[in-house]
């Protein structure tokens, strides 16, 4: 299903990402592949952050924002999460790593299909 709701976006400044110029590695497989369990090992051994877009989601609707209530909405509805608002998400959580002193990202779950990760690289 298309998500028929909206989600208001940010304006996200991706400054400090961009000087930072860290690397992102985006971690891809079906369900079950072992993308969890290889980037634990990978941030145990590299110590780079590991970013997860289901959580990030899960963890937006726990907050109880109001961007939380309408991804809860779409997803107990059983539609997609607009892209764009899962790469917010993607972005902010980026930002606040980076500024705990990140050395690059592991980004699992995302993109989830070519659009995606076309339009990471646009923005």
């Amino acid at each position: 299903m298309i998500c028929r709701l909206t989600v208001e976006r940010k304006h996200i400044d991706l400054t400090p990402l961009k000087k930072a110029g860290v690397p992102i590695f985006f971690i891809v497989g079906g369900p079950g592949s072992g993308k969890g369990t290889q980037c634990e090992k990978i941030v145990a051994k590299y110590g780079l952050s590991h970013l997860s877009s289901g959580d990030l989601l899960r963890d937006e609707v726990k907050s109880g924002s109001p961007r939380g209530a309408q991804l809860s909405k779409i997803m107990e509805a059983g539609e997609l999460v607009p892209l764009e608002v899962v790469l917010d998400l993607i972005k902010e959580a980026m930002l606040k790593e980076v500024a705990k002193g990140s050395k690059g990202f592991l980004i699992d779950g995302y993109p989830r299909e070519v659009k995606q990760g076309e339009q990471f690289e646009h923005e």
